[in-house]
């Protein structure tokens, strides 16, 4: 598998928009404290010398700091137009230069909390040369593992959400379609008195009523978009304007149209499924 450097499958790792912000940040604290209490409790040389809770400190502000500037780093390294890859490395080797000061201002918190006269801070070129070779090898293998698990949860997260997956099947609602589309549906269009069904392993023709069909797929997490259209929430990558009406673009890369009497309707489902 193919390792992408691609900082929207990193987000969408993430939760992307289907996530709140305050859940996001929630969850980043928790790793934060277990990260640092676990570094505090291996007793590094850095901070064998503080009491655990100072260690505890110590880590919190050098890993949350780290992330924080990486994180700048690399944004102004995309907006100077490098890819994402080169953002990244640019980012991770010029961490150490950034990560220097801000160690020797936390060193220089401690000593002066705790009265350590053995903690006074070093000069900003000693601790750079202590800072660098954990910083850039440290973050080289987290990026790496990250994106890593990033590319690994894309690939896996359709068959991992269709077998915890409480809607009926495909087969259930329409016993006359082929074994070979699978179960997975992505769109339902109007064809006179037919109806197309595309899955993400192919399409057919069902003699069978629009509205009829749209019924069928009621139990499902989709909606009617057009009088001509239905599409499954979860395929929808994004809707934007076309013209005086919209389209919807699926994960696929198709597009569908949707009327501006639908599209309220439309909104507020979408809504409703980045909720849960």
């Amino acid at each position: 598998m193919p390792l992408e450097f691609k900082l929207s499958n990193l987000m969408t790792f993430l939760g992307g928009e289907t996530v709140s912000r305050r859940h996001r940040l929630l969850v980043g604290a928790i790793l934060l404290l277990a990260c640092a209490t676990v570094l505090a409790g291996l007793e590094p040389g850095a901070t064998r010398e503080l009491s655990f809770l100072w260690a505890v400190i110590h880590w919190i502000a050098h890993l949350l700091g780290a992330v924080l500037i990486l994180a700048l780093l690399t944004i102004l390294a995309m907006r100077l137009g490098l890819p994402d890859l080169w953002a990244m490395g640019a980012a991770v080797l010029l961490l150490p230069l950034c990560l220097a000061p801000l160690s020797l201002g936390m060193e220089a918190v401690i000593a002066n909390a705790t009265g350590g006269t053995d903690l006074d801070p070093d000069g900003y070129w000693e601790e750079l040369s202590h800072v660098a070779l954990p910083a850039i090898g440290l973050t080289t293998l987290a990026v790496l593992a990250v994106f890593k698990a990033a590319e690994f949860a894309m690939a896996h997260r359709a068959p991992l959400m269709a077998r915890f997956d409480k809607e009926p099947t495909l087969r259930s609602l329409f016993a006359d379609l082929p074994h070979t589309l699978g179960e997975d549906l992505i769109s339902v269009s109007a064809n006179d008195h037919y109806v197309h069904l595309r899955t993400v392993e192919g399409s057919t023709m069902l003699n069978l009523k629009f509205t009829d069909c749209v019924e069928k797929l009621s139990p499902l997490k989709g909606v009617q978009v057009h009088r001509s259209h239905w599409v499954r929430l979860k395929h929808i990558d994004q809707v934007r304007p076309n013209g005086s009406s919209y389209l919807c673009i699926m994960r696929d890369g198709s597009e569908i149209s949707v009327s501006r009497r639908r599209y309220a309707g439309l909104k507020q489902a979408l809504e409703r499924h980045a909720a849960g």
